[in-house]
């Protein structure tokens, strides 16, 4: 999981539902001068061992005062500023889709036409870091530790190992895109 989230309660949500791994990224481009680039090596497999791993370092940026717990004002924090990123995205990538549209240069589409035709940013829920704390703060001791922030990650991975060998091959990994696919379906 190497994007950064959009929201806390979000990527809490989905983390806790299903690991996500990141996608292979798309080759470069190459000018005909240059010399081909070498193959990229395959992805390794998910592991549970990485996704503690991925789990930690994603505390570790939720918890800014560094004692190990998740406050709701920690997660209201997060909360904000995954709100405040993913506005400055959407304003860069309507800049970006503006200029593209806007193929003669003529300045015939207005950016303010552009951006009245976009979506709007999602408000912040007045109760995120509550939601986020009900769900996860088992002991109810008014913080997240980073067991409790484990716990649904690795179930949820271990669900996905089916033959327990602590990665999640090919074929666990595609039998879990189908289940979901049927489900999102019903």
């Amino acid at each position: 999981m190497s994007h950064p989230f959009i929201a806390i309660a979000s990527v809490l949500a989905v983390s806790a539902a299903a690991p996500s791994y990141a996608a292979p990224t798309a080759a470069p481009l190459r000018v005909a001068a240059q010399a081909p680039a070498a193959a990229k090596p395959a992805s390794p497999l998910p592991t549970r061992a990485n996704l503690i791993r991925i789990a930690d370092a994603n505390f570790q940026k939720l918890d800014t005062n560094n004692d190990r717990t998740l406050s709701k004002a920690e997660l209201d924090a997060a909360q904000v500023r995954a709100q405040q990123q993913s506005a400055a995205n959407i304003a860069q990538r309507m800049t970006e889709q503006f200029t593209k549209l806007d193929t003669d240069k003529n300045g015939q589409l207005s950016l303010a036409e552009f951006r009245a035709a976009a979506p709007p940013a999602r408000a912040v829920a007045a109760n995120a870091g509550t939601t986020v704390l009900q769900r996860f703060d088992t002991n109810k001791d008014g913080k997240i530790s980073i067991e409790e922030y484990r716990v649904p990650q690795i179930a949820s991975f271990d669900r996905l190992d089916t033959n327990k060998d602590g990665t999640l091959s090919a074929d666990e990994r595609a039998k879990a895109a189908a289940a979901r696919r049927t489900a999102s379906k019903q």
